[in-house]
């Protein structure tokens, strides 16, 4: 799917441009984002920064939020943790997000994925606000 044929409720964070975030499938409370590897977020050893990392995985867990989040609703990121399992030195990786429980308060699960390798974990809350 093309940029274009997803539709998020509110407009396209600016950081998803400077990522190079594609939003891949959103729907149900789940979602499936994407990255290329830029050198220009890598660490000292040229291994993708975690804080990028990171910053996928709460990108893919508030697009999932924004799936079955009421029109209009706003929400924030209260909670999250990550477990980094491999190193990311290049490629494409992706990130799957999924709701497990609606309501006011969201917890949401995803995984990070690069060549097939799970390279990281992340538990989130999101709470909706007025």
């Amino acid at each position: 799917m093309s940029r274009e044929s997803i539709r998020l409720p509110f407009d396209r964070p600016k950081i998803f441009d400077t990522m190079k975030i594609e939003i891949l499938r959103m729907g149900n409370g789940e979602a499936e984002l994407s990255m290329p590897f830029l050198e220009q977020y890598t660490q000292h050893y040229e291994m993708l920064h975690g804080g990028v990392i990171f910053t996928l995985a709460d990108a893919a867990c508030g697009v999932a939020v924004a799936s079955v989040a009421r029109e209009g609703k706003k929400f924030l990121t209260s909670q999250m943790n990550i477990n980094y399992l491999e190193p990311i030195k290049e490629g494409i990786t992706l990130c799957c997000a999924k709701v497990l429980r609606q309501g006011r308060i969201m917890p949401v699960e995803s995984e990070v994925w690069n060549s097939d390798v799970l390279t990281a974990k992340a538990n989130a809350i999101y709470t909706l606000v007025d």
